[in-house]
């Protein structure tokens, strides 16, 4: 699969945003029908995102919908619709506990049509972060953690920060639970989209913690999530230079190398064979 760079939401009932999204090179679509669609207009919504899914046509090779949480009188109704169009993936916003996974896998489970579709998440509560580890652990369809900046901080009574001080512990424990169970883990949106360098400098910070790729909100914010969270040229070149002294050494039975004055072990060459990995399929797509 393309890696995950970068994760575009769109208001399902924002006709020219939907279109306008279906031409952008993201790694990925969120359609939304929580937070930005009215409660008098959800149901107008959910049907919107069923029928721009069935019309396909996006250059992003995934598209999700982001439902309404388990708190309300709407999660039931939009995942067993959304279950029956073969969604490629749910968004489950504000997941508390490990049972609001579960209550969404078995309104999957009872569809035929939902037999793929992959759970992601998203973690923008205290109780949530406490509960990381049962909740990443919940279900086998769970594909995807998304951390909530802007709910987090509400929840947390902080805040905000250009180097997001009082986010750093809750985001580096959803980092840790999504390795541990080989979850995609993506930063949350940065929401002053005309704040370019911001935006920029963001970025930076999340390819830094760990983060697979950024959640956005504005398509001009695509390119730069790609160029912090994809493999640089300088990347590319060292990687393939690690790798070749790596494999020189373990020819003549040595178990590390030594490059630029710098050891390089094992472990060394796994990431940067992974890193590899990510440029090749990167052009892969371009090609395709």
């Amino acid at each position: 699969m393309t890696p995950i760079r970068s994760l575009l939401f769109v208001p399902a009932l924002n006709a020219r945003a939907v279109a306008k999204s279906k031409t952008l090179e993201c790694d990925g679509i969120i359609l939304d029908l929580e937070d930005s669609i009215a409660p008098d207009r959800k149901a107008e919504a959910r049907a919107a995102a069923v029928s721009t899914l069935a019309d396909g046509g996006f250059a992003a090779p995934l598209c999700m919908v982001r439902v309404n949480s388990i708190e309300t009188n709407y999660f039931q109704s939009d995942i067993s619709v959304l279950a029956k169009s073969s969604v490629a993936a749910i968004v489950v916003p504000k997941v508390g506990c490990a049972a609001d996974v579960q209550a969404a896998q078995r309104i999957l489970d009872a569809e035929p049509n939902a037999k793929d579709t992959r759970i992601w998440i998203m973690i923008e509560t205290a109780v949530g972060v406490m509960n990381l580890r049962e909740i990443c652990a919940a279900s086998d369809r769970l594909a995807g953690l998304i951390v909530g900046p802007n709910d987090l901080l509400k929840d947390l009574r902080a805040g905000e920060s250009t180097g997001q001080d009082a986010l750093l512990t809750s985001y580096g424990l959803c980092l840790i639970a999504a390795r541990a169970f080989g979850l995609v883990c993506i930063d949350g949106v940065y929401k002053q989209f005309k704040d370019a360098q911001g935006f920029i400098d963001n970025c930076a910070q999340g390819r830094r913690l760990g983060f697979d790729g950024k959640s956005l909100i504005h398509p001009a914010q695509i390119a730069p999530a790609h160029a912090a969270f994809g493999p640089k040229p300088a990347e590319i070149a060292l990687a393939k230079r690690q790798i070749q002294a790596y494999e020189a050494a373990e020819a003549q039975g040595i178990g590390v190398a030594t490059l630029d004055g710098e050891l390089v072990e094992a472990l060394h060459a796994d990431s940067a064979r992974a890193l590899l990995d990510m440029a090749a399929a990167i052009a892969n797509r371009k090609a395709g």
